[in-house]
């Protein structure tokens, strides 16, 4: 069974968040190619989140398939995560939502 983070216990992790971790937590990773090494059999493919410093990496067979699952690194972004605070479910995402309201542009529209 998963355990969930409560609303609060985001809302509290989130106030050591930068805007763009924020972003990423509510939309995912912007995950961009950073490096590919080789070595006899495989590839090691490098991945980095230019908005929240994350990084990922998988190893690759010569041939182009996985034969890894991707593995992340938070190194760069220590308090990314809810240690032991359980998972982020949908009422985590919704007070980050609405805390990304207050950096981002609203255009109000009326009613018609």
């Amino acid at each position: 069974m998963t355990d969930w983070a409560t609303a609060e216990a985001v809302e509290e992790a989130a106030e050591a968040w930068t805007d763009q971790q924020v972003e990423c937590r509510i939309y995912g990773h912007n995950w961009r190619a950073q490096t590919v090494t080789h070595r006899p059999g495989q590839y090691t493919v490098t991945q980095r989140c230019p908005r929240c410093r994350v990084r990922r990496w998988q190893r690759i067979s010569e041939s182009g398939y996985p034969l890894s699952p991707w593995h992340a690194d938070y190194s760069g972004a220590p308090t990314y995560l809810l240690k032991n605070k359980g998972r982020m479910g949908q009422d985590g995402k919704a007070v980050l939502r609405l805390r990304n309201f207050t950096v981002v542009s609203v255009i109000e529209e009326a009613d018609e």
